[in-house]
């Protein structure tokens, strides 16, 4: 829900801060006073196209900024935490600035974000429709999703099932149109797949080998030095020298002298074991440097024959992988790949009496979601029909068309739906794009969303001037249907709505008045919240044109003792239905 809107430096809007409530938001004013200028703005806080040519004159960018609750949209702020935006007590600051580069700069609660981003937020924010912007209710590729919608769970149900079956019949396909393949690179690919796993059991690896080979080969190059260091760490050891004489010898002369020690003073004893065992260690590592020396002859191998091992292992990881393990991994691979292709017509055969099975399960799936939207469109069909006949055009004639067609696998179906009206007795039903009068389209579009209001998680809806052509009673019934989709059970709404017409302003919750002021410096545009009063006044004004009469004040006084009573009625009748 749409709480705050600040707007600087935009087209003629030099600093605009409004404060959005729930339930029916108004907002009036003379022709050309810039009533859609707040709505265009709000369009580039939720991620539209922006033009650098809207920064008001001798400035150089302009910024909008939105402050939106999405306390109870858990979606979108599930969406928001992907995106890494922090989220607190379910407050969504959206900002986006655009200087005279047109150079884009756009945040969600102070991270920056890409216009990319900021328009799949915001398309879950607020649902704008415009006299010329009929969203996605006019187009054809969402009519199944509305027709779906308007089914319930079933149709939800059968949705997912078709989605499964058509994933299925996809992965068979792939899997034979893989083995399916011109027959020569096939065979290419046998014996290139035989060679390769021939050559990496040839050279029978084992993990790890590898590094014991460059350990072997590190000592063998280093073998002189290594005999030399050892040789003479045992002769510090145990040799005989008359200037150094052994350590082990040392050592052994200073534990009888610790022994000595400790019979006299007995808190000597402690260190007497640690020389002990200094003693214990040394002369156990004097055995393993001379078994060491001894062995050194005999354990090591052939420095040729290791690096031609190694060059060997080296040769397969640049071919194969970067270690043994996915050397290894990769023979196994292509064995089972080589093993597939040996078998190619056997396991041609078994996908393809799979995919017979697979398609007869899509096919009974996709008749019986078929049955059910035959019977959802002839509800859905007369559900739109009453609601047009409620704004004065009883005579429309409304057709869902559900053709189905058994040889299309989708993840959709078999079926194509779409919607198609006729306004005129006599005259064949159209696609909804091509009805003629700009009021029907806003009649029908008023109706679409009463019907569909609710199906969707999207809080605000915003109508720009959507009642064009719309007068008399017509008008008033489009007042009432815009003021009970913002209080619908089981959730309100929150509208904004630009409009013309005396009825609507006269529902309102809160009222917004236009005004385009001449500035010593240009023109500016005000946005004026109204008070009762003020609300009286517009409503005069909207009544009886430039002139405000005895007789425009009055009804504009009966209009809003009407609204509040139709008010009260509709609060009435929603507590009894929440009870």
């Amino acid at each position: 829900m749409l709480r705050n809107l600040v707007v600087n430096d935009y087209a003629l809007i030099d600093h605009l801060v409004v404060d959005f409530h729930p339930g029916l938001n108004v907002i009036t004013g003379e022709t050309g006073a810039g009533k859609s200028i707040v709505i265009d703005a709000l369009t580039l806080v939720l991620g539209n196209r922006g033009n650098k040519t809207n920064i008001r004159q001798g400035k150089g960018k302009m910024t909008v900024q939105g402050l939106f609750d999405v306390s109870d949209q858990p979606a979108l702020i599930q969406k928001c935490e992907a995106y890494g935006i922090p989220m607190e007590d379910g407050q969504l600051i959206l900002i986006r600035e655009i200087d005279d580069r047109g150079r884009n700069i756009c945040r969600a609660n102070g991270l920056i974000i890409t216009v990319t981003q900021l328009k799949a937020i915001g398309d879950e924010l607020i649902d704008i429709h415009g006299q010329h912007e009929h969203q996605s209710l006019f187009k054809r590729e969402n009519h199944r999703q509305l027709l779906d919608a308007f089914g319930g769970e079933k149709s939800r149900k059968y949705r997912d099932q078709i989605a499964a079956a058509a994933g299925e019949i996809k992965r068979i396909h792939e899997l034979i149109a893989e083995l399916e393949t011109n027959e020569r690179e096939l065979e290419r690919e046998k014996e290139a797949l035989q060679f390769e796993i021939n050559e990496i059991e040839a050279a029978a690896l084992v993990v790890g080998e590898d590094e014991e080979l460059e350990g072997e080969k590190r000592i063998l190059e280093n073998r002189e030095r290594l005999f030399a260091h050892t040789s003479r760490a045992y002769e510090l050891l145990r040799g005989e020298n008359a200037e150094q004489p052994p350590i082990l010898d040392a050592l052994s002369l200073l534990a009888a002298s610790m022994t000595e020690i400790a019979k006299i003073d007995t808190s000597f004893e402690e260190r007497l074991e640690t020389v002990n065992g200094i003693l214990s260690e040394t002369e156990n590592l004097s055995f393993e440097i001379r078994s060491y020396l001894e062995d050194m002859e005999y354990s090591l191998g052939d420095l040729d024959e290791i690096e031609t091992r190694l060059s060997i292992i080296a040769k397969l990881k640049r071919k194969y992988g970067h270690d043994i393990t996915e050397i290894l991994c990769y023979a196994r691979e292509s064995s089972i790949r080589l093993k597939n292709l040996l078998n190619r017509d056997e396991n041609l055969q078994k996908y393809y009496q799979e995919l017979s099975g697979l398609q007869d399960n899509y096919n009974k799936i996709s008749n019986n979601l078929y049955q059910l939207r035959l019977k959802t469109a002839s509800a859905l069909k007369k559900a739109l029909e009453n609601e047009l006949a409620e704004l004065a055009m009883e005579k429309t004639q409304v057709e869902i068309s559900v053709e189905h067609d058994p040889e299309r696998v989708s993840v959709h179906g078999q079926d194509l739906v779409e919607f198609l009206i006729s306004v005129n007795p006599g005259q064949a039903p159209k696609p909804l794009g091509k009805v003629a009068s700009g009021g029907e389209i806003s009649r029908i579009m008023l109706s679409l969303k009463s019907i569909f209001g609710n199906l969707d998680a999207i809080e605000t809806m915003v109508f720009d001037e959507i009642d064009t052509g719309i007068s008399g009673r017509t008008a008033q019934v489009v007042a009432e249907k815009i003021q009970a989709l913002s209080v619908t059970p089981p959730r309100g709404r929150q509208i904004i709505c630009i409009t013309h017409l005396p009825q609507i302003a006269a529902m309102s919750d809160q009222h917004f008045m236009v005004q385009k002021l001449a500035q010593n410096e240009g023109v500016e545009v005000r946005f004026l919240p109204l008070d009762e009063k003020g609300k009286k006044e517009e409503l005069s004004r909207m009544l009886g044109g430039a002139e405000v009469t005895r007789k425009t004040w009055e009804h504009a006084q009966e209009m809003l003792e009407l609204s509040q009573k139709i008010k009260k009625t509709k609060k009435s009748k929603e507590d009894k239905i929440l009870s």
